[in-house]
């Protein structure tokens, strides 16, 4: 190790020490203080997920002064924030959060996606634990930023994948280290989601609600003028300067099956197969996206395809004629066998034939079951490593920016090569513009 990155080490590690002294002293039985970032229904998870004995929630920050006085999510919990943590402070932008910074130890964010990073990294580089929602980040290079700084500064990070607690993608590791699935050849995902609005939908300009601060709510996009329900609480999706429709919503659920299964890294080529109606929408009506993934520690390379919306999945050849394949999933076609992953989070893994699975009867799974919010809990108070998390900034950062690569890939004709040691595009120089935010308005990317 040289000097300089001795000192950078040596720095990151101060940085936490300094942010968590309490917990220094008792890890285990320490509150951890948390400040929550967006008070919109997401928070709800975080609000029911967070044990009051382990966590003391000590600030709340949302862009819409509304939600500190409203219920998050009626149907679960319907009482406002402020009078379930009547003692945290509140704030309206993050930044100014984070100059208070010794009033909590980690974050908790729960905000559109454009917001992810920019929040997210200046928890980091404050020493703070972070769990933010997927995914991930917005774009490539945000995720991939967020991955390499969570490395340096080594402080506990999580996605908000929370299928990766779940038995899915553990019972098909179980099966294909035991040999049932044979090469893996061909992965299909799938969701019937559709996010896409129609442009001419953009145009206009509506009164801005009050309480809504909506410039901090665009972050780092360029400005555009209020518009009613064409943005909050949910359609943010649907734009592209703020969400990455079907594929940003459902990639870290129904991809996390095959890719902690077989931990395949970076695609090595991304390709648009198909996309529907595309003419006069914000985003198509639906896409079929195809990933080539490289040979890795003995195993040949493979094919993961990605349906969305309009474009419907094959069946798989090894499914019963009278059932249903479902509207989301994900099924891996191997040489000798092939696991159909079965829900939005791909919870139910089963082998077919159904005269398969008959046959192997039960396997003990070879990964023990977890908690995804314990997880990160532990890891933030320093009783389990900084990436004992399976979600770890590292982990999701790869998953979400390979698959963000596939939609890029839609607005280029052809297949283009990806090179992860440089990441870049080699065969078309055009498309490494849309790795990361052009012309990000000041004052928001650090």
């Amino acid at each position: 190790m040289n000097r300089r990155s001795f000192l950078a080490k040596s720095t990151a590690a101060g940085a936490a020490l300094m942010s968590f002294p309490h917990i220094a002293l008792s890890k285990s039985q320490t509150k951890l203080r948390v400040a929550v970032i967006g008070l919109g229904r997401r928070s709800e998870f975080a609000f029911r997920s967070l044990k009051p004995d382990q966590v003391s929630i000590t600030a709340l920050c949302d862009v819409d002064t509304r939600t500190f006085s409203q219920p998050v999510d009626k149907r679960r919990m319907d009482v406002p924030p402020t009078e379930m943590w009547p003692q945290a402070k509140c704030f309206e932008d993050y930044r100014e959060l984070f100059e208070y910074s010794d009033l909590f130890d980690a974050v908790w964010i729960a905000t559109p996606d454009h917001h992810h990073f920019p929040a997210a990294i200046r928890a980091i580089r404050a020493g703070k634990a972070v769990y933010c929602e997927k995914p991930l980040a917005w774009s490539v290079w945000e995720c991939q930023q967020l991955a390499e700084v969570a490395r340096q500064y080594e402080v506990a990070t999580q996605m908000g994948n929370q299928g990766m607690g779940n038995m899915g993608w553990r019972m098909g590791r179980t099966y294909y280290e035991a040999g049932l699935l044979g090469d893996i050849l061909e992965v299909h995902t799938f969701t019937g989601t559709r996010l896409a609005t129609r442009t001419e939908r953009l145009q206009g300009e509506d009164p801005v609600p009050e309480g809504l601060n909506w410039d901090l709510w665009q972050g780092p996009a360029q400005t555009r003028p209020y518009l009613n329900e064409m943005y909050t609480p949910f359609e943010w999706r649907s734009i592209p300067e703020f969400g990455n429709s079907a594929l940003g919503d459902w990639c870290c659920h129904l991809m996390n099956g095959f890719y902690k299964i077989l931990e395949p890294g970076y695609p090595t080529s991304v390709e648009c197969v198909e996309k529907r109606e595309p003419e006069g929408r914000t985003f198509a009506e639906g896409y079929h996206l195809r990933y080539q993934f490289p040979a890795k520690a003995g195993r040949p390379e493979f094919t993961s395809n990605w349906y969305s919306g309009a474009v419907q999945a094959p069946r798989p050849a090894a499914l019963e004629a009278e059932r249903d394949l479902g509207a989301v999933g994900s099924y891996l076609v191997g040489t000798k066998g092939t696991l159909w992953l079965k829900g939005g989070y791909v919870e139910s893994p089963l082998l077919i034939p159904e005269s398969v699975r008959r046959e192997v009867g039960w396997l003990e799974s070879v990964v023990p079951r977890s908690n995804h919010v314990q997880e990160f809990v532990q890891a933030a108070k320093g009783v389990t490593a900084y990436d004992a998390p399976l979600s770890h900034f590292g982990y999701g950062g790869a998953l979400t920016a390979g698959a963000l690569l596939g939609g890029i890939a839609s607005h280029f004709d052809g297949a283009l090569a990806y090179d992860a040691a440089t990441a870049k595009f080699t065969n078309n120089i055009a498309a490494n513009e849309f790795l990361s935010r052009q012309n990000p308005r000041p004052g928001w990317y650090l």
